[in-house]
């Protein structure tokens, strides 16, 4: 073994002993504040009946999952300098024209519903374009948003249906077309109604996207699996989470006046980290007509293998309930909630499909160690599953950045210094930066700054070449 290599070897091995103590040390925090029951993003009541993403108080927000949660508009602007908040969708007249044809695109009037699942689901590859709907006004200034039902697939590989957004920029677009973002979200919940799509005004990440916007890039913003269409969300399940963001990306090529080029960038924070990183190890096979130029991975819950073997207490067990819910789904039999939960426990996992994350943060608030059988989550099949999903196994031809907050209060730094070290040895081009100061929530809209700079840079060698900070050695192995 080359010198260099055992010592981040033992690093690694003692900072995953340090994981679980780090992880407890933060549900403690997010347990002190948990969210005002039924409070959304203005402070004001609750408004789930017209909203359907979690949206709390602003004093919460940094406290009520690993996601960022929706941003309000006059900071979205102030980020964007060019963004206009759209108002919730009316979803009334359901839409009947059958789809025949995969091939042929079908354009939803307003006021009629686009996320009907068409039956029986057509023929075609992944990454088609269904149906698009616009939204008015447009989440970014000069720019028409649009929503939009793709063709996906399932991990057991049948054929699904994926909704989401989609912003293009109405600038003239450039020689060899316009580079594309694929956006992957935080967590939001699992319901239908959690669905970005269905509000974008709230759409907090998208809303921050506005230089890239600017620069001409098509914004392709996935929903996820399972959210906006029947079926449980498969959380934290990487191979989903990957078709769905190439998925986005290769449909929105087809919206009007696209004019999309090859060059994809991808981005992500939080639960969308681990997506992002998920996507990019993906697109070589799965959408090779594009060109990966990039990734972002924002404070990345990248260690499933460690998080699911966490009792978390109260409210922070929605991410638990979250990923067994989407195990159930992903895995069937060989993620039996039974052989998870206690039948206490079990009462509760419905909820995992019904309410969004702020709502499910404040119903699970009396959850205990009686929720979990004895060992939930440290034997298999869980911790093969959740190994299977770890992200940064893998090296990717295209360069990563990771920003992590140093006193993330949601998702312990430690996590993504355990990939970065994982990658490191792989050799991965990747540049890890640590913040010393802001919350989860609170360190989101910077690094979506500086991630969009980074990003640029990359399409087109527009910039200097990426870097690696890798300690010394780390890059090579036996």
């Amino acid at each position: 073994m080359v010198a260099g290599v055992m010592p981040v070897a033992i690093r690694t091995a003692r900072r995953r002993s340090a994981v679980l103590a780090l992880v407890a040390a933060s549900l403690a925090v997010s347990c002190s504040s948990a969210p005002d029951e039924g409070a959304d993003a203005t402070g004001g009541t609750d408004a789930s009946a017209e909203r359907p993403t979690s949206e709390l108080p602003a004093a919460n927000q940094a406290t009520s999952s690993i996601a960022v949660p929706p941003t309000p508009a006059t900071s979205a602007a102030t980020a964007t300098s060019s963004s206009t908040v759209a108002p919730e969708p009316t979803v009334s007249a359901r839409s009947t024209d059958p789809i025949t044809d995969a091939d042929e695109p079908q354009e939803v009037p307003a006021g009629s519903d686009l996320y009907t699942v068409p039956d029986p689901i057509p023929d075609g590859a992944h990454g088609t374009l269904l149906r698009y709907q616009e939204v008015t006004p447009s989440v970014h200034a000069k720019s028409r948003t649009w929503r939009m039902m793709y063709l996906s697939e399932s991990l057991a590989g049948d054929p699904i249906v994926v909704t989401g957004l989609a912003v293009v920029p109405q600038t003239p677009a450039p020689p060899g077309g316009r580079n594309i973002v694929t956006l992957t979200h935080g967590t939001t919940g699992s319901a239908d109604r959690c669905a970005p799509s269905m509000a974008p005004g709230s759409a907090g990440e998208l809303l921050l996207l506005g230089p890239s916007v600017v620069s001409g890039s098509i914004i392709a913003a996935t929903d996820y699996e399972g959210m906006g269409t029947p079926g449980a969300h498969p959380y934290l399940v990487g191979v989903s989470e990957g078709r769905s963001g190439l998925d986005a990306a290769l449909a929105a090529r087809h919206l009007p006046d696209a004019e999309a080029g090859s060059q994809l960038g991808v981005m992500g924070y939080s639960q969308g980290g681990h997506s992002a990183m998920w996507t990019a190890q993906l697109t070589a096979e799965w959408a090779p007509e594009l060109d990966l130029v990039g990734t972002f991975a924002g404070a990345p819950p990248t260690e499933i293998s460690t998080i699911v073997g966490v009792a978390f207490p109260g409210g922070s067990s929605s991410f638990i309930y979250l990923l067994v819910a989407g195990y159930a789904e992903a895995y069937g039999d060989d993620a039996d909630p039974a052989t998870f939960f206690t039948p206490a426990g079990l009462r509760d996992l419905d909820l995992a499909d019904e309410l969004c994350v702020g709502e499910l943060f404040g119903a699970l608030a009396d959850v205990t160690a009686d929720a979990y059988l004895p060992g939930a989550g440290s034997e298999p099949p869980w911790t093969e599953r959740a190994s299977e999903n770890d992200a940064g196994t893998t090296a990717v031809d295209a360069p990563l950045l990771i920003i992590h907050s140093a006193v993330d209060d949601i998702v312990p730094a430690v996590l993504s210094e355990i990939a970065f070290d994982r990658l490191c040895r792989l050799g991965q081009v990747v540049e890890r930066r640590v913040p010393p100061e802001g919350t989860h929530a609170g360190a989101a809209p910077p690094a979506y700054a500086e991630a969009q700079s980074w990003m640029q840079a990359r399409f087109g060698g527009a910039g200097p070449d990426a870097i690696s900070n890798c300690p010394d050695g780390a890059g090579f192995v036996s």
